[in-house]
């Protein structure tokens, strides 16, 4: 068995997550691949790249050592790192595969896979491996009137994994949990105005500026983008669900002045936040 699976790119720009090529090899004993950092093979410099193993055994690199993975198991690389991994010769793997999007990866996957692949098991697989054979199905014929389908199915497998895998191995930097930490901490408090950068590094015990280059390193942007994110998304909330005013969003969500909201706003989102919610109620 060989199969690779294209999805088209989405018609709508929000969706959580979204696949975009999928499959599986299946007694394929020379499966292998070793791919540098950052490549742009198959746009991994953007996607997240996620194998299953449901059978057989094969290799992964990680940090220096060699972890070998079977049935149960599986590995998850983030935007941008190296990726090394290979197929046993004597005992090849029946694994499954998907690259995928994530627009809220950090609050969806944490930091897993972000600075070293996360290596997992799962003691009950079964979940998992039916929402990848779905997802391999809606890419064998798929109708871009399922696309949401699409999306809801690549979430509830993410889910199975965040809430029931378990690593295989720790963390080679120490730093991760801690800026894992602070990140749900500044998404928490984020409405607070007075937030500052020195507070938040205060709480994972770093110096300012240890704190901001290993955040940005693990998180893809800087804790000010950060926190900038974390406001529009709240704002995002209330436009939708809320009759306030966009002057009182704005302080709700921890913008000091309302024209500074409706700038950072329509750089992140490509439209006004009035635009936003009379889309989103339309």
């Amino acid at each position: 068995m060989q199969e690779h699976l294209f999805f088209p790119t989405p018609s709508s720009p929000h969706l959580l997550c979204y696949p975009d090529f999928t499959g599986g090899y299946r007694a394929h004993p020379s499966h292998a691949v070793d791919r540098p950092a950052r490549s742009g093979d198959l746009q991994l410099n953007r996607l997240y790249n996620l194998h299953l193993v449901q059978g057989g055994r094969g290799s992964v690199w990680s940090g220096g050592d060699v972890f070998e993975l079977g049935a149960g198991s599986g590995f998850l690389y983030g935007p941008g790192l190296a990726q090394r991994y290979a197929s046993s010769f004597a005992d090849p793997w029946d694994i499954r595969w998907i690259h995928f999007s994530c627009l809220a990866a950090d609050r969806l996957l944490g930091a897993r896979g972000l600075s070293e692949p996360w290596l997992f098991r799962m003691s009950d697989p079964s979940g998992a491996y039916a929402c990848m054979e779905e997802l391999l199905e809606l890419g064998r014929s798929f109708d871009p009137n399922r696309e949401a389908e699409a999306s809801a199915r690549l979430y509830e497998l993410l889910l199975h994994l965040v809430n029931r895998a378990s690593p295989l191995a720790m963390p080679s930097d120490p730093s991760i949990p801690g800026i894992h930490a602070a990140a749900e901490w500044i998404r928490s408090r984020c409405t607070d105005a007075s937030l500052s950068m020195s507070e938040v590094a205060a709480e994972t015990g770093y110096s300012v500026p240890y704190f901001s280059r290993k955040f940005h390193q693990l998180m893809g942007r800087t804790p000010s983008a950060y926190l900038l994110e974390s406001r529009v998304l709240h704002a995002k909330h209330l436009l939708v669900a809320s009759s306030l005013t966009v002057r009182e969003i704005a302080a709700a969500s921890g913008f000091s002045q309302s024209s500074y909201f409706i700038q950072c706003f329509r750089k992140l989102e490509q439209t006004t936040p009035e635009r936003f919610r009379l889309s989103r109620r339309a």
